[in-house]
């Protein structure tokens, strides 16, 4: 991701690496537990400080920082190790671009680690029940998603600016 981005465009760029939908209040705090940035909240009961679209990346990302913690959807409570592991200077102008991944994501509103755990039993043919219910169910919701598929050059398409 270009060093001029701010927090908010990390966010939309972990939010479609994810094949998320954005659905849901996020913030980075320091390995302190120091709110870094966040989203302020529609309903206005939380305003996290600073607001991620105006904090960039560069002035967290300094000196010896290497690293921070993305938590998405507070129910669910997703969190993600974030690690600058280094920086490129390059000729070429870009937003953002992914290097690599595999295997899939969670789906969005899956009912955090447990939940998760139950989806990838039953995309790979498991008939046990589930914490949300009978593992037929949960099939039909999931749909195509297969937790051992990732298409890079398809995600590529659709991340890199």
């Amino acid at each position: 991701i270009a060093s001029t981005s701010t927090f908010m465009n990390l966010h939309d760029a972990i939010q479609l690496a994810c094949s998320w939908q954005d659905y849901h209040l996020f913030l980075f705090r320091d390995f302190n537990g120091a709110t870094i940035a966040g989203l302020p909240d529609a309903e206005g009961f939380e305003e996290p400080e600073p607001e991620a679209a105006l904090v960039k990346l560069s002035s967290f990302f300094a000196g010896d920082v290497r690293k921070c913690v993305y938590e998405y959807d507070f129910g669910d409570s997703w969190e993600h190790n974030v690690v600058l592991v280094g920086t490129v200077e390059l000729k070429e102008l870009f937003r953002r671009r992914l290097i690599d991944g595999e295997r899939a994501f969670p789906p969005e509103d899956c009912g955090g680690i447990s939940g998760y755990e139950d989806c990838v039993k039953v995309s790979q043919g498991s008939t046990e029940e589930t914490i949300i219910g009978p593992a037929s169910e949960l099939r039909i919701w999931l749909g195509d998603w297969d937790s051992e598929y990732f298409d890079l050059a398809e995600t590529k398409k659709i991340f890199d600016r």
